[in-house]
C-alpha cells in the first residue's frame, strides 16, 4: 500500500513538473514578440517615471523565469539580456545603436513649451525614419484621468493575462500615491504644504481632480501595503531591478514601512527642496 502511494505521488510530481514546463514554454511563445530592448522616452514632467515603472514591471513579469536577466536603467548602458532604459533625451547615436526590433515608448503633453514640443516631434520623426516601432504614446492628460489604471493600455501590447494585470495595478495603486506624496520628488503642492510656505501658488486647486490630497492618507500605512504587494515581494530585491521596482524614484531610498514618514518630517523641519536627501 505504501509502495503504491509513493508511486502515485512520484507520478503526480512528474505531471506537475511537466505542466510547469509546458506553461513556461507557452509563455515564451506568447511573449516572444516583445523585443529584448525597450526604451522609455519623454520630456521631464510628462509622467515618464510612471511609464518606466509600468514597462519595467511588465518586462519582469513576462520573463519571470529569467528574472535575473531583466534590468531597468535610467541613463545607463544596459547590461542585462532583457532591458528597459529610461531617458529624457534620445540622441542620434542612441537611435542608430538600437536593434531594429526595439520598441520605444513615449510620454507627451499638450502643455509643453513650444521648444519642447518641437524637440519631441523631431525625435519622433528620427525614430520613425529608423523604422523603430513606437507601440504607445501616453499623453499626460489621459494619465491624469485614468491614474494607475493607465497600465491596462499596455496589456494587449505585452499580451499579459488579466490576473497578471491585477498584480500590476495592485502595485501601481500604492506606488502612485507614494510617488506624489513621498520622497525627494514628491508633488510641489504637497511639499509646499509640509513647508508651510506662504507665498506659493498651487499647481492644482483643491477642487481639481488632479489635486494630490496627500493629507487624507496615512502615508506609512500606504507604504506598508506597497511593500506587501506581489510585485514588490517578487521583483524589488533583484540586483538589476532593485533601483527601479520598489522605489518611487531612482534617487530615493528603499521603502521600509516608515521611509515616507521620515522623509516628510525632514522636509518640514529642515526646509528641504526638490531632490534633496530627506531620509
Amino acid at each position: 500500500m505504501l509502495l503504491r502511494l509513493n508511486q502515485f505521488f512520484q507520478f503526480d510530481t512528474r505531471i506537475h513538473n511537466c505542466l510547469q514546463e509546458y506553461t513556461r514554454s507557452q509563455n515564451k511563445v506568447l511573449h516572444n514578440h516583445v523585443p529584448p530592448r525597450i526604451v522609455q522616452y519623454g520630456i521631464g514632467g510628462t509622467a515618464t517615471t510612471l511609464q518606466f515603472q509600468i514597462l519595467c514591471v511588465l518586462m519582469a513579469i513576462i520573463h519571470e523565469d529569467e528574472v535575473n536577466s531583466v534590468g531597468c536603467y535610467f541613463n545607463k548602458q544596459p547590461s542585462a539580456k532583457y532591458t528597459v532604459v529610461k531617458t529624457h533625451v534620445i540622441r542620434d547615436i542612441m537611435i542608430r545603436s538600437l536593434p531594429l526590433n526595439s520598441w520605444i515608448f513615449i510620454t507627451s503633453s499638450n502643455s509643453l513649451p513650444v521648444i519642447k514640443k518641437q524637440e519631441l516631434e523631431l525625435t519622433k520623426r528620427k525614430i520613425k525614419n529608423m523604422k523603430i516601432e513606437i507601440p504607445y504614446i501616453a499623453d499626460i492628460s489621459m494619465v491624469s484621468k485614468r491614474g494607475h489604471f493607465i497600465a491596462y493600455e499596455y496589456q494587449s501590447i505585452f499580451r499579459v493575462s488579466d490576473k497578471q494585470m491585477e498584480k500590476v495595478t495592485e502595485y501601481l495603486r500604492y506606488w502612485d500615491i507614494l510617488r506624489v506624496c513621498c520622497g525627494k520628488q514628491m508633488s510641489a503642492d504637497w511639499r509646499w504644504h509640509l513647508l508651510h510656505t506662504k507665498h506659493f501658488t498651487p499647481h492644482h486647486e483643491l477642487h481639481s481632480s488632479s489635486y494630490p490630497a496627500c493629507e487624507m492618507y496615512n502615508i506609512s500605512a500606504v507604504e506598508q501595503l506597497f511593500i506587501k504587494t506581489n510585485i514588490y515581494q517578487k521583483y524589488a530585491h533583484g540586483p538589476s531591478l532593485h533601483d527601479i521596482i520598489g522605489k518611487i524614484s531612482n534617487v530615493d531610498g528603499d521603502m521600509d514601512g516608515h521611509y515616507c514618514e521620515r522623509c516628510s518630517k525632514n522636509i518640514s523641519e529642515k526646509y528641504l527642496g526638490f531632490n534633496q536627501n530627506c531620509a
